[in-house]
């Protein structure tokens, strides 16, 4: 994810209309007139909404882009080739959008330095939560990933193998506790029985799907990578499992969920063999909102041009609560 200084650095530049020069360099790529691209939101990536479309596309289109500098940088410029190849060959994937150069994936100069920049049509689909879910179309969002798993598997070469989560950072910790878990998920995964491969989507959950009818179509592949179906199954479904993946807040929605998966892909995974993969899945976002958190505390206190900043790093910081507890749990089940 971005730093909070990446993100101040970009709020910063956007007026009370949500626009922003930054946001018009990007548009302009695309043939967008400045102050047609409105902010959005800024998470793993930036994002701008063209509610007018740009040149030769009527509907809103999102512009995503991140600092060529970051350290999402190079996954979400795999991602964008898998995306583009998934595209042409009509996938459940959204649709992508040519710059006026024709190219899917631009370096833009902003006044924040160069960017990596891709544009996306809004999916004309429905948008669908926990709260919505029945076992059917948890079964259905199943088969959507096994497919994925399936329509990728023939753009293996554009994406990297996943690596593994950042453990050695947190033998160390002060944390005890944290350590201890840590090294004890070490030796776990250094022990899982090895598996072939799939090119996963990484973060196939619902926030990053609408819905045709039946089929899920998906978005954000900054995470595609190769790795173990169960791994891209954990991290599907973490809505499904709740706080403590031992007692999954939804087991109905879940198993219908991984029998759907199984029956499309012949791959069986259990809620019991998901649970290194959860561990490893919050052991890097722990790391990575640590990481993430890089202002020193004064610059939180009710900044008079970021008051949005501390409500962000307070909740950046509940995350992190939230993950050192499911590292915690999901290893004891499994040490």
């Amino acid at each position: 994810m971005l730093t909070l200084t990446q993100i101040r650095a970009l709020r910063r530049t956007v007026d009370d209309a949500w626009r922003s020069p930054v946001a018009d360099d990007v548009a302009a790529a695309w043939g967008a007139p400045a102050g047609s691209a409105l902010f959005w939101r800024s998470s793993a990536s930036h994002v701008v909404v063209v509610p007018d479309g740009v040149r030769g596309v009527e509907k809103p289109v999102y512009l995503r882009f991140v600092p060529e500098t970051a350290d999402g940088a190079r996954g979400f410029a795999r991602g964008t080739l898998l995306h583009a190849r998934l595209s042409a060959d009509h996938a459940d994937v959204a649709a992508l959008v040519p710059s006026s150069s024709g190219r899917l994936l631009e370096r833009v100069a902003t006044p924040l330095g160069d960017v990596l920049a891709a544009a996306v049509r809004r999916v004309d689909g429905d948008e669908t939560g926990v709260d919505d879910l029945t076992p059917d179309l948890a079964a259905a969002w199943g088969r959507g990933l096994a497919r994925f798993h399936t329509a990728a598997a023939r753009h293996a070469d554009v994406v990297d193998t996943a690596p593994g989560p950042p453990l050695a950072t947190l033998l160390d910790d002060p944390d005890e506790e944290l350590a201890t878990a840590a090294a004890a998920l070490t030796r776990t995964l250094r022990d899982l029985p090895p598996g072939s491969l799939v090119v996963g989507h990484g973060d196939h959950e619902l926030d990053n799907l609408r819905w045709r009818g039946w089929r899920p179509v998906c978005f954000d592949l900054d995470e595609a990578a190769r790795r173990p179906a169960a791994a891209d199954v954990a991290s599907a479904v973490r809505d499904l499992l709740g706080p403590d993946p031992t007692a999954p807040a939804h087991p109905d929605l879940l198993d219908a969920f991984l029998d759907g998966f199984a029956r499309t892909s012949g791959t069986v995974v259990t809620p019991h063999a998901l649970l290194p993969h959860v561990a490893a899945l919050a052991a890097t976002h722990l790391v990575d909102v640590r990481r993430a958190l890089d202002l020193p505390p004064g610059d939180l206190a009710e900044p008079a041009d970021s008051p949005w900043l501390p409500d962000l790093a307070d909740r950046l910081a509940r995350h992190a609560t939230t993950q050192r507890q499911i590292v915690l749990s999901a290893t004891r089940a499994v040490a």
